[in-house]
């Protein structure tokens, strides 16, 4: 079996999520904890997941808009962009990752 680009980028990606995910528990139990707070978290959690998901089984359509919606549904909570934009990122990269691989294979 051939290692492609992506492969490493896949299990990258499932690392990054876990952290992204670790992340967001210790911030929801801060002070100040709201059923606003709760629900956008679950909401980016949700994304972050979904997207990682589409990564990992190689569907970069479903990672890519997994990286859109986290970047948007991220934007009102300045506090979580450092964390935020980084996961997106490597959501995103995986994506271009993934499709670039497919590129390849259709053209062999």
């Amino acid at each position: 079996m051939q290692t492609t680009g992506s492969q490493p980028a896949r299990g990258m990606t499932l690392a990054a999520l876990l952290v992204f995910l670790a992340v967001l528990a210790f911030y929801l139990t801060q002070p100040g904890y709201t059923q606003r707070r709760l629900v956008l978290f679950v909401a980016l959690g949700t994304v972050a997941t979904l997207g990682t998901i589409g990564a990992y089984t190689g569907r970069a359509l479903v990672a890519a808009a997994g990286a859109v919606l986290l970047a948007l549904l991220g934007f009102p909570q300045a506090t979580l962009w450092i964390f935020v934009l980084p996961m997106a990122g490597v959501l995103a990269a995986t994506a271009l990752l993934i499709a670039l691989d497919e590129r390849t294979v259709e053209r062999r």
